[in-house]
């Protein structure tokens, strides 16, 4: 039933981005901006940050598109151990064409399944991916 629901295909050259990705030794918190070609109707790679913070993240997010951000989160535990969850973070502006908003908004399950993600949120406003945030729900 989640095959019917999916819209846009991830293209190749992203899914060998995303398995580079998934099992990088980097120690440090990077991302991947995804977007959707909306005419090829395909997920494709926008940005990749690495070293970075939330803050650069949210500066790299267009003001009225959605995107999908991959992240890989530096995580400092009780304890003092380091660990690097990934996750979707599901962005997704309230000024958006309704179109495009359906489109990642359908493709966006789909996503997450292929890449393995189990963790995943969704934002509204760029200013809202802090750390604080991070921290609670990843």
């Amino acid at each position: 039933m989640t095959d019917a629901l999916k819209i846009c295909e991830i293209a190749a050259d992203l899914k060998d981005e995303l398995e580079r990705f998934r099992f990088s030794r980097k120690r440090s918190t990077n991302a991947l901006i995804l977007k959707i070609d909306p005419v090829k109707q395909l997920i494709i790679l926008d940005q990749k940050l690495e070293d970075c913070d939330p803050d650069m993240i949210c500066d790299e997010l267009p003001v009225q598109q959605p995107r999908y951000i991959v992240i890989s989160y530096e995580r400092v535990h009780d304890d003092g151990r380091l660990s690097y969850p990934l996750s979707l973070v599901f962005y997704s502006p309230s000024g958006c064409k309704p179109q495009l908003r359906m489109m990642y908004a359908g493709s966006r399950n789909n996503l997450a399944r292929k890449c393995e993600l189990n963790r995943n949120l969704e934002i509204r406003e760029p200013d809202e991916l802090t750390r604080e945030l991070l921290e609670l729900k990843l």
